[in-house]
């Protein structure tokens, strides 16, 4: 992880160089670790790169371990409660294969979270781990995480009527 580090720092420096003794810029940003999940069984900034770089598509159709997609599909998009597609991006990793233990939480606890909040989780550490960032050694100091994404699928579907004999 270290050498697109350097690079990216090097190519900086190139466009913009700060003089020896001269402040770093206010607005400079620097990315020193990255963590991912993306359709197409990306888990890696690699493999992320190399998908972009090939143009592959990784819109596929709804794996049949998600839902029966024949349940829910309609070509007309004015009926209710069904959907008007067959395919998604869906990432690589089954999201049941979080450790929950790793990250101090209950099982139990853990089955009661978005989906997507346990994605967050991992991929966060693998941003600090590829960073070479311990944990703890960032607290107190002046760092950001920039963190993409939303929904509310998980709660909505725990909440509702298909799933009310589950409570």
């Amino acid at each position: 992880m270290r050498a697109p580090v350097e690079r990216i720092a090097r190519a900086s420096a190139e466009q913009d160089p700060v003089a020896p003794g001269e402040p770093a810029r206010l607005d400079a940003v620097a990315i020193i670790g990255i963590g991912c999940r993306f359709p197409g069984g990306i888990e890696d900034p690699r493999g992320f790169r190399d998908l972009l770089a090939s143009g592959t598509d990784a819109v596929v159709d709804v794996p049949p371990n998600r839902w029966r997609v024949d349940a829910f599909f309609d070509e007309d998009p004015g009926t209710p409660g069904r959907m008007t597609v067959r395919q998604g991006g869906f990432p690589g990793s089954p999201v049941n294969r979080f450790d929950a233990g790793f990250f101090g939480m209950a099982p139990r606890e853990a089955a009661g979270l978005d989906p997507q909040q346990r994605l967050l989780l991992e991929v966060t550490w693998e941003a600090f781990e590829g960073a070479g960032l311990p944990p703890g050694r960032t607290a107190g100091e002046s760092v950001g995480s920039c963190i993409g994404g939303f929904t509310f699928d998980a709660a909505t579907v725990q909440l509702g009527d298909m799933n009310r004999h589950l409570a």
